[in-house]
């Protein structure tokens, strides 16, 4: 690798040589010869940069990013040149054919790697996604008859769910844009606006305050279609509690967390389960600290459910089976706040607090960030918790 920081790379040469080293240390403990990686994040996180000009939006050229035990990285792939100003990787071998995934070239760079008879670590399982054809990841596997392709998952989770000064960097500016972008939506949408209206002044509003795009945005408004990606020309009524939901992207980084409004003055039934919503989700904060296994981070956000809905009349517990999870290059990365995820928490993880409850028909879902750090936790989501009445 270069000696050197590249000019307008995004991470610098010691952070990108930190990931190879972790990576390196984990595939040594499993007895990998090399990782295998071809999905679009996880290329993104090894290679420091992106190849493909259009990420998710084509599926056409697909990279491969290969980091043997010892010796440099290799990258397979037809955006040589969008690597160029981002990526310390010097070993980029290209490609030509549209139609069919680069075999030979991907096979000689594995042999280059040092994989002959040995293992190679791939994208094979829970909560990753390979980025080449199934078929052509078969026909590879069969052209290497002395490889052995073993499941990698762990090992790329355990890097990317611990953060760098580096990646907390991106993602704080990233909250703080989706602060500030949201706190103006509150002031400008009325009864009346249409829910794609809406997001896409949203939308507009992150652009203006600095973000590079949004990794999602979603008005929860406790009707059917309300969490479609794909917003509908469906107006706000009056008297509306909404829920806007979403993250602004910095780089490679986004994050996820939500605020309320209510299109109208708020009624005494809606007070009440915001402040006990806020309760809960102030209890599960006071617990994230390093050592703390997420199971038991949810054992004790399930407590202050049953412990609000026993208070006060009328509340009852809602959302899905996980009351948190991890955030970094998406929005939901592990680990999970859930019953079965048993990961102890560590510094440099970032991760919600995500509790939900429901009253009169209103179903909320509140959720702030934190990072955890040496002694316990910091919350980077510092925008307002005010419950929003949005009046004419």
């Amino acid at each position: 690798m270069p000696t050197v920081d590249l000019e307008y790379a995004m991470f610098s040469r010691q952070e990108m040589e930190r990931r190879y080293a972790l990576a390196r240390e984990e595939m040594d403990r499993r007895g990998m010869d090399a990782l295998f990686v071809t999905g679009e994040e996880n290329f993104q996180y090894f290679a420091g940069t992106a190849a493909s000009a259009a990420l998710h939006a084509s599926l056409t050229r697909p990279s491969v990013f290969i980091l043997p035990l010892a010796g440099e990285p290799i990258v397979v792939t037809q955006g040589q040149d969008n690597l160029v100003l981002g990526s310390y990787v010097t070993d980029v071998r290209g490609y030509t054919n549209l139609f069919a995934f680069p075999h030979d070239v991907v096979i000689q760079a594995l042999r280059d790697a040092g994989t002959a008879g040995g293992s190679v670590g791939a994208e094979l399982g829970m909560e990753q996604r390979m980025g080449m054809p199934p078929g052509a990841y078969q026909d590879l596997t069969s052209a290497l008859p002395d490889v052995a392709f073993v499941d990698a998952a762990d090992v790329i989770v355990r890097l990317r769910m611990v953060k760098s000064k580096e990646e907390i960097a991106y993602i704080h500016r990233a909250g703080d844009v989706t602060a500030r972008a949201r706190q103006r939506l509150f002031g400008m949408i009325r009864p009346g606006m249409t829910e794609r209206e809406t997001v896409r002044l949203l939308r507009r509003l992150i652009l203006e305050a600095g973000g590079d795009g949004t990794s999602f945005v979603m008005l929860l408004v406790g009707i059917p279609g309300s969490r479609n990606p794909f917003a509908y020309d469906r107006p706000l009524e009056s008297g509306q509690v909404v829920g806007v939901d979403t993250g602004a992207r910095m780089g490679m980084y986004t994050i996820d967390y939500t605020r309320w409004g209510v299109l109208g003055t708020a009624t005494d039934a809606l007070r009440r389960l915001y402040d006990a919503l806020l309760e809960v989700n102030r209890r599960m904060a006071s617990v994230l600290r390093p050592g703390m296994p997420c199971s038991e981070v949810y054992q004790v956000g399930n407590e202050a459910i049953d412990k609000a809905c026993f208070r006060s009349k009328g509340l009852e517990r809602f959302g899905p089976s996980r009351l948190g999870h991890g955030q970094g290059m998406l929005i939901t990365e592990p680990p999970s706040i859930h019953p079965d995820d048993h990961t102890p928490l560590a510094p440099g993880m970032v991760l919600s607090a995500e509790p939900g409850l429901s009253a009169a028909g209103v179903q909320m879902l509140w959720e702030d960030v934190f990072v955890i750090t040496e002694n316990g936790s910091s919350q980077i989501t510092v925008e307002s918790d005010e419950l929003h009445e949005i009046l004419p």
